[in-house]
C-alpha cells in the first residue's frame, strides 16, 4: 500500500474520510478536488459540527507517518490555509487589556491553600 499523498492526509483531516486525491500542487487546486467529491466547505463544516457534537474533536488528528514526513510545522500551516479557504478559520482574538481586577478576582488571588500558612 502506498503512503497517502500530501492532499490526501489534509483532505482526511478536514473530511474524516480516506480520499485517494492526486497532487493537485496548491490549496486553491486541493479546495476544487474535495468539491468535485462531494466535499464543498458546508458539508466539511457539517462534518465539523458533528465531529464537535460527537465529542471527537475537529479537524482530526493527523497520522504521525504523516507528520514526520511533511514536517508538522508545515501540514498544519496548509491546513490552516486550507481552513481559511473554506471559510473555516477560527479567530483568534488579543487578549484582554483590562488592567484592573474585580473584587472577586483580588479574593481569588489572595486564597492560599491551608498548607502555605502565613
Amino acid at each position: 500500500m502506498t503512503e497517502p499523498s500530501w492532499e490526501s492526509s489534509l483532505a482526511a483531516a478536514l473530511t474524516g474520510a480516506d480520499l485517494d486525491l492526486p497532487a493537485v500542487g496548491s490549496a486553491a487546486s486541493l479546495v476544487d478536488a474535495l468539491a468535485e467529491r462531494g466535499w464543498t466547505a458546508e458539508a466539511i463544516a457539517g462534518q465539523a459540527r458533528a465531529a464537535w457534537a460527537s465529542g471527537a474533536g475537529w479537524p482530526y488528528p493527523a497520522d504521525a507517518a504523516a507528520l514526520a514526513r511533511f514536517g508538522a510545522a508545515r501540514w498544519e500551516a496548509a491546513l490552516s490555509d486550507l481552513r481559511g479557504r473554506l471559510g473555516l478559520a477560527v479567530a483568534v482574538q488579543p487578549p484582554s487589556r483590562r488592567t484592573r481586577l474585580s473584587a472577586d478576582e483580588r479574593r481569588l488571588l489572595a486564597e492560599v491553600p491551608p498548607h502555605h500558612g502565613s
